[in-house]
């Protein structure tokens, strides 16, 4: 009702052309997918499944009799994956505002997954240090368990969050290849 309204008073056509064009240029400044930011959550993506690995490895370390150095040397490694992992996000959170709404909301909902994986990993490295002799014990193996379950959380949702950008970006090729007129974006 109020657009008939709007045309009949503005001149018709020109005014919904304006509003069109207008919004239409608002929708595409909100949507634009920052590339750098998508190359960053590749490259997280690929830190995050390395420290699946490892976490998985550690975790069944505990029911063999592997030494405590061999625990040792795979939690070095996945501190080094959560550590790249946290630089990779330190750069994603200072190219934050460039990102699109979806990019926002991947760096967003990553936080929190990191630092409770750095938070777990370093209650296993302080109980691995003063309990050598027990890494055999249950509370060690809640330890690797739960890096284990945090490190293939962030994973997939690093993951899922990759998948979407390529989805999203294949979509829009394809609307370009089919000259179809662009979806309004809810990113």
């Amino acid at each position: 009702m109020q657009m008939k309204h709007l045309l009949r008073m503005g001149g018709g056509i020109g005014v919904l052309a304006l509003l069109l064009s207008a919004g239409s240029g608002l929708l595409m400044a909100q949507s634009a997918d920052s590339t750098e930011i998508t190359n960053l959550l590749e490259q997280a993506k690929r830190h995050a499944d390395l420290a699946v690995g490892d976490a998985n490895t550690l975790w069944s370390y505990t029911s063999s009799r592997h030494a405590w150095q061999s625990h040792a040397s795979r939690v070095n490694l996945m501190r080094e994956h959560i550590n790249n992992l946290g630089k990779i996000h330190k750069d994603l959170s200072d190219m934050r505002e460039q990102g699109s709404l979806w990019q926002k909301e991947a760096i967003d909902r990553i936080e929190p997954l990191l630092q409770e994986m750095a938070d777990n990993l370093t209650n296993t490295i302080n109980h691995m240090s003063e309990n050598r002799s027990h890494i055999q014990f249950k509370e060690y193996r809640d330890y690797t368990r739960a890096n284990y379950e945090l490190a293939e959380k962030t994973a997939k949702t690093i993951g899922n969050f990759v998948e979407y950008g390529k989805a999203k970006s294949k979509a829009a090729s394809l609307e370009e290849k089919l000259e179809l007129p662009a979806a309004p974006s809810t990113t």
